[in-house]
């Protein structure tokens, strides 16, 4: 039975994979494009529709509902997880999309390290060592790439695709890396988390660095970061139209400065905060949210069909919330429910359960205040004498206190979400599988129950840019490895600001020193030279990941 089991989990990981439904490579094409709607469980399409309904969309013939934009290149889904566990955190669930490795809770494009409780074969021996992503190989083939999330930009989704590290919370490390990862277009929040040193690389380099939404959308140039926000960009219910772009619009312009590169692109776009809404059980959060990442969908499927050659695979990077149409208050006459009193209840919100949270606690408020803002901000005319007090109460303790804001905030989110039939199991992530959506121009697309090392997989050929494990071996040796101590002199120096390493060779007797989380060298201490990927500092081995044409450039 043992043998059993461990050849199952060995063909289920393997290149044949049990869920790879078809064994026809897709053929390659010019640019390819990964769409991810963070923490988005598949019961969000069912309420998105209906809410979209009840905007008064036209309707799908005669029946009372309407499409999403995703929905005729729905194919199937992805069986989602960690290297350690069913259900898993942004970090890895996205790296493994990035990278084709399946790694765990926090991991950034970096392979795991063995646990007692792995549900997939780990190897010890590369614990923590940096995995080439899918971008970073497009961009090594010619192609420009780009980035365009509604978080801030060193977030888990997007440094998955341009970063490595085991904790995606070093978001200096991060920033540094998809910084001198060189990528083409970059749009999102996040410029609390780009220091001087890096918008100077920027400019240095030719990148033009916007923050203003007017020049945004005059922008024409063929480089640039747009960091809209300090930090994540707003809820879609609370963005000022006239101050922060929408996902479609930054998608728009992203599109249209890759596009120019003849050798083709590769782009992520993420719909960063449908996950931030589920994990605050705000339901009209979570599908305002979805809607507008279906708006980038439609300008993405628009591109790639007028354009003929553009693959797109569409899907999230786990689940989140548990969230369904139907809860416990609706366990009996479910079947009776009107569609308006599913939905309106959610067209009553007029912002976000955490923007409005902010406003009802930026100062003492009276309870017929609270009543007012419920009733303005979230359609609530029924907020009950007993809800008052309670929140009143919690207000008061709360100045300068995070466990009884949490307490407080918690509190509105059940009162508004006891006035609706949405349910939900948890805040956290579980464990379903995921919708999977493709467009190919060929049709050549992956269906039925896809595991997401397949994913990996189908980007790398369609992208026709050969194995990421290869470049992997390439791009991040360990620098033991690469300069043996017989033949060459390393001196490095983890206490540094920036960790680095000089490196002498026995032979040539010539110097290079770099930085950690960089990509640029000083030659004998006078020649600066660019590389095209970034040297990765691990702490955890105390060892450099460096591109092995560093060797060239010190021996010849």
């Amino acid at each position: 039975m043992k043998i059993f089991i461990r050849s199952f989990i060995f063909l289920l990981f393997s290149e044949v994979s049990l869920f790879n439904i078809s064994a026809q490579k897709p053929e390659p094409v010019k640019n390819v494009i990964m769409m991810i709607p963070d923490g988005t469980s598949t019961n969000v399409l069912a309420l998105s529709r209906w809410y979209k309904s009840g905007l008064g969309y036209s309707r799908m013939q005669d029946i009372d509902v309407v499409r999403l934009n995703i929905d005729p290149f729905i194919c199937g889904l992805v069986k989602t997880h960690s290297s350690d566990a069913p259900i898993g955190d942004s970090a890895p669930t996205g790296s493994c999309y990035a990278t084709g490795v399946v790694s765990q809770t926090g991991y950034i494009a970096t392979y795991p390290e063995k646990t007692d409780h792995d549900v997939v074969p780990v190897d010890a021996g590369s614990a923590n060592t940096p995995a080439m992503t899918i971008l970073e190989a497009a961009k090594l083939s010619g192609k420009s790439t780009g980035l365009v999330v509604t978080c801030e930009f060193p977030h888990a989704t997007p440094a998955d695709f341009s970063a490595h590290y085991y904790s995606r919370n070093k978001y200096d490390f991060l920033a540094s890396q998809m910084v001198h990862n060189n990528i083409d277009v970059v749009f999102g929040g996040g410029t609390d988390y780009l220091n001087q040193d890096e918008k100077d690389y920027l400019l240095r380099n030719q990148w033009d660095v916007i923050t203003d939404y007017n020049r945004f959308k005059s922008y024409s140039g063929a480089k640039v970061w747009g960091l809209f926000a300090p930090t994540y960009l707003p809820y879609e219910l609370d963005r000022d139209t006239a101050v922060y772009p929408s996902l479609r619009e930054m998608t728009e312009k992203a599109l249209a400065i890759l596009s120019k590169n003849p050798n083709g692109f590769f782009l992520m776009i993420e719909g960063s905060k449908v996950d931030w809404a589920a994990h605050g059980n705000d339901p009209a959060g979570i599908v305002t949210e979805f809607l507008a990442f279906d708006q980038a969908v439609k300008t993405v499927m628009d591109f790639a069909e007028k354009d003929g050659q553009t693959a797109v695979v569409i899907c999230p990077d786990h689940a989140n919330s548990g969230v369904s149409i139907g809860n416990m208050k609706y366990s009996s006459g479910y079947d009776k429910l009107p569609k308006n009193e599913i939905i309106a209840p959610l067209l009553n919100c007029k912002s976000s359960i955490d923007h409005f949270f902010k406003e009802i606690s930026a100062r003492e408020r009276s309870a017929d205040e609270i009543k007012k803002y419920f009733s303005g901000y979230m359609g609530i005319n029924d907020l009950t004498d007993s809800e008052t007090d309670s929140l009143l109460a919690g207000l008061r303790r709360s100045p300068g206190n995070e466990d009884n804001l949490k307490k407080v905030k918690k509190l509105v989110t059940t009162i508004v979400t006891s006035r609706t039939c949405i349910g939900f199991t948890t805040t956290g992530h579980t464990g379903e599988d995921v919708f999977l959506a493709v467009y190919h121009p060929k049709g050549d697309i992956m269906t039925g129950v896809i595991h997401n090392t397949e994913v990996n997989r189908y980007l790398q050929q369609v992208a026709g840019i050969g194995s990421l494990a290869d470049s992997t071996k390439k791009y991040f040796c360990g620098h033991k490895t690469l300069f043996p101590e017989k033949e060459y002199q390393c001196v490095f120096d983890p206490d540094l600001p920036v960790p680095t390493l000089t490196v002498t060779s026995g032979k040539t007797k010539k110097t290079i020193r770099l930085k950690a989380f960089d990509n640029e060298v000083v030659l004998n201490k006078k020649t600066t030279v660019p590389f095209h990927t970034v040297f990765v500092y691990i702490d955890k081995n105390k060892e450099f990941y460096l591109p092995e044409d560093l060797k060239e450039l010190i021996d010849r």
